[in-house]
């Protein structure tokens, strides 16, 4: 190696201590040619959520594997850090698309993308009006639904309870949708919505569920992020108290999660007290997009995801929990129901109301 080559592979070490893990995120484009082509910028609750951030990386890893585009990211801690991830990345001036991860980093993407009009981005979750971004959005209400006749379905006690992350329109739109299609199959349920207000904190979902569940829901739907994990843990530690009459459930969210109802979420096998997930495909979501770009058809506006484009679902694995025929047959009555137009899912609390009765 020469002294010159050494030189520079020393200054390539320093700038990397230096910069720490940021820096290998943003630089790694620029030391090596063939580096990533996509850059996502993750919601705070970060990798490991089971959930959201996990379902667009499975997205991302799957265009990877598909088709060569490898990516990089950045796990924001804090909102404020938004804008400053967005731009590096922007700055960097190497990615054929930077993606967005959650409704919280509208403002962020708003501004940047207005500052870089030739870079592609997409955000997923809320609509931002540029000519550059590409929105991916959801009707979750049609997928919570669906669930929410499982959970119907299933109560012993006529009582289904729903934890949120946060009090806002895009989570109140799965608690909507929920409570509804529980009620469409099982008429004047009685129901219980809560909010951990936080969509980090476990304990937060774990005491709501262990309130819920000593009132006497036994079927719990969470759309909480990593809080929501809680609820699959309260279920467990309930179900094997006594006390709880009827069997105790936890519907997951977003990704398949019935394994987090298992006793080891290594190697799950049955029993698990995950009754369902809801389906949200992120993943879909961010690698069709990834698609688009590669293909040369990226368009800017809203792009919505749906039961009818199988953007939304719900989860039957068979291995861990068998549900009834019965139940199945009622939910695919139902999912077709919506599809065609026969049924109209309320997509707030206040139009909920408005279309049960008791």
């Amino acid at each position: 190696m020469s002294s010159n080559t050494k030189t520079i592979a020393v200054i390539v070490v320093i700038i990397i201590v230096v910069a720490g893990v940021a820096g290998i995120v943003l630089l790694g484009p620029l030391l090596f040619p063939t580096g990533p082509r996509v850059a996502i910028v993750f919601a705070t609750g970060g990798l490991g959520d089971k959930s959201f951030n996990d379902a667009a990386y499975d997205g991302a890893v799957m265009a990877r594997t598909d088709f060569g585009w490898n990516f990089t990211y950045a796990e924001p801690t804090q909102i404020s850090e938004y804008e400053g991830f967005l731009r590096d990345f922007s700055e960097a001036g190497v990615y054929d698309l930077i993606i967005s991860i959650g409704f919280d980093q509208a403002d962020a993407l708003n501004e940047t993308a207005a500052e870089f009009p030739n870079q592609k981005y997409a955000i997923v979750d809320m609509v931002v009006d540029q000519p550059n971004v590409a929105s991916l959005v959801f009707d979750e209400h049609e997928g919570s639904a669906l669930v929410g006749a499982i959970a119907g379905l299933t109560t012993v006690s006529d009582k289904v309870g729903f934890i949120g992350g946060l009090d806002i329109p895009l989570i109140n739109k799965f608690a909507a949708g929920y409570v509804w299609g529980a009620d469409h199959v099982n008429d004047g349920v009685n129901y219980t919505i809560a909010y951990t207000n936080d969509w980090v904190d476990t304990t937060a979902g774990q005491n709501l569920a262990d309130a819920m569940y000593t009132a006497g829901t036994d079927v719990i739907f969470a759309a909480a992020g990593r809080s929501g994990l809680g609820v699959f843990t309260s279920a467990k530690n309930n179900n094997d108290t006594t006390g709880f009459p009827n069997p105790l459930w936890a519907i997951g969210v977003d990704s398949p999660q019935m394994y987090l109802g298992c006793a080891n979420t290594n190697d799950p096998e049955p029993p698990t007290v995950g009754l369902t997930s809801m389906l949200k495909r992120v993943d879909i979501a961010v690698y069709s997009t990834i698609q688009k770009v590669m293909l040369g058809t990226f368009a800017a506006g809203i792009n919505v995801f749906n039961l009818a484009n199988n953007g939304l679902g719900y989860e039957v694995n068979e291995e861990l929990l068998t549900l009834p025929s019965s139940v199945i047959t009622a939910v695919e009555e139902l999912k077709a129901g919506i599809i065609a137009g026969t049924y109209t899912v309320p997509s707030n609390l206040t139009a909920l109301v408005d279309a049960i009765t008791y």
